[in-house]
C-alpha cells in the first residue's frame, strides 16, 4: 500500500472527553523534525460529546487528525483494528487516550524502529500521570487514618498500590511505625496542603514525616502545608510499565509496577510483550501477524499481539527515552483526578 505519513498514532476513545486536553495539548508539542504523522481519532459510539470537543478546541486545525467514527463500541481491540485500517501511516503507534506524552515520545518510538529492522514491536516507559511524595508514619503501636483524604481542598481516596507496610480495611488504614504512603500531587507543585484525619493516635509518640520535616500528630486532623521549594524537592515518578511479562501461570504483569523510575530503567532492554497503551510496529508487520484478535475485546488484546509479532522472528523492545504519563485503567474502573 502507498503511505502518506511516517507514522499514524492511533487512539481509541470510548466517553473518555475528560482526557482528551491534556493528551491533545501534549501532542501539539511533539518534536518531529525528520518525520512526519497524522492521528487517528477511533471513537467507540461515544456519548459524552468526545468528537464534537475536538473540533471546538481546535485540535483539526492543529495536527493532521483524522475522526473515524464506529457505530459500536468495538473495544480497545476492535477500535485499534478499525483506527489502523483507516490510517495511512508506515508506522502505527497505539496510544490511550489516558495519557500526555512527553515532547520526545514520537520521535524516540520512531528512530527506535526505523532503524533497527530486526524490532517488531517498541514499548514506551509509561509513568502514572502525578508525581508523588511519600508520608513516612512513626508510632510506638498503631496510628488509624481515614482513607480519604484531602489535597489542596480535593477529595481523594487514599490507593493501596500506592501503600506499603499497612493495614488496608474497608473503611480505613491502619498504619505502623514502618508505614509509607505515596500522595499523588494532584496540583504538581502547586500541592500546597495535605488534610488527613486521624482516628486513633498518640499524642506523645506518633508522627508524619515527609523527607526531613516532621509534623506531630496532637489531634484528629492533621495538616501537612508545603511549599513548592519543598515539593520540587521531595517529589518523584513512579514506573506503571516498562514492559510488560507473563508468569509461568500465564498471568500477565507491568516490569517496574510501583517502583521508583531510577537507573535500572534508563537503558532499552528486550521484553517479552508490549503494553498496548503506547506501542508501535511498522504496518506491514502488524498487518502480517492479522492485527488484534478481537476476542479479546479489552485486556490481553496486547499480550497476544506480541506473540504473533515474535512468530514473525522479530523482537520487542523496551525505549526508556519514550514517555508517556498514563492514568493506569483510566478507561475501565479506576476512578481519577485530573
Amino acid at each position: 500500500m502507498s503511505y502518506v505519513y511516517d507514522v499514524s498514532i492511533i487512539l481509541v476513545n470510548y466517553n473518555g472527553k475528560k482526557y482528551l486536553e491534556a493528551l491533545f495539548e501534549s501532542l501539539k508539542r511533539l518534536r518531529h523534525d525528520d518525520f512526519t504523522f497524522e492521528v487517528v481519532f477511533e471513537d467507540n459510539a461515544s456519548t459524552d460529546d468526545s468528537v464534537a470537543f475536538l473540533y471546538e478546541k481546535g485540535y483539526d486545525k492543529d495536527l493532521n487528525l483524522n475522526v473515524v467514527r464506529s457505530d459500536v463500541n468495538r473495544g480497545f481491540a476492535g477500535g485499534n483494528n478499525f483506527g489502523i485500517e483507516n490510517s495511512k501511516g508506515r508506522y502505527v503507534v497505539c496510544l490511550n487516550n489516558d495519557t500526555a506524552v512527553d515532547i520526545l515520545w514520537l520521535q524516540e518510538l520512531y528512530h527506535m524502529i526505523s532503524q533497527n529492522p530486526e524490532y517488531g514491536m517498541v514499548n514506551s516507559k509509561l509513568v502514572f500521570f502525578y508525581d508523588f511524595i511519600k508520608l513516612k508514619f512513626q508510632t510506638q503501636d498503631k496510628i488509624l487514618i481515614q482513607k480519604q483524604i484531602e489535597i489542596n481542598g480535593t477529595s481523594y481516596q487514599l490507593d493501596n498500590k500506592f501503600c506499603k507496610n499497612l493495614l488496608y480495611n474497608k473503611e480505613d488504614i491502619t498504619c505502623f511505625g514502618h508505614t509509607e504512603i505515596s500522595v499523588p500531587l494532584l496540583f504538581g507543585t502547586n500541592t500546597r496542603e495535605i488534610k488527613i484525619d486521624i482516628k486513633q493516635f498518640n499524642e506523645k509518640t506518633d508522627f508524619i514525616m515527609i523527607a526531613d520535616k516532621t509534623y506531630p500528630i496532637k489531634n484528629s486532623n492533621i495538616i501537612l502545608n508545603l511549599t513548592s521549594d519543598q515539593i520540587k524537592r521531595y517529589q518523584y515518578t513512579l514506573i506503571q510499565n516498562a514492559g510488560s511479562g507473563v508468569t509461568e501461570n500465564y498471568d500477565g504483569f507491568d516490569i517496574g509496577f510501583c517502583e521508583l523510575d531510577g537507573e535500572m530503567y534508563q537503558k532499552p532492554y528486550e521484553i517479552n510483550n508490549g503494553c498496548g497503551a503506547s506501542i508501535m510496529m511498522s504496518r506491514e508487520d502488524f498487518d502480517n501477524c492479522g492485527g488484534y484478535d478481537e476476542r479479546f475485546f479489552m485486556y490481553y488484546e496486547d499480550t497476544d499481539l506480541s506473540y504473533r509479532i515474535r512468530k514473525l522472528g522479530k523482537k520487542i523492545m523496551f525505549c526508556p527515552s519514550s514517555v508517556v504519563r498514563h492514568i493506569h485503567t483510566g478507561s475501565s474502573t479506576e476512578c481519577n483526578v485530573i
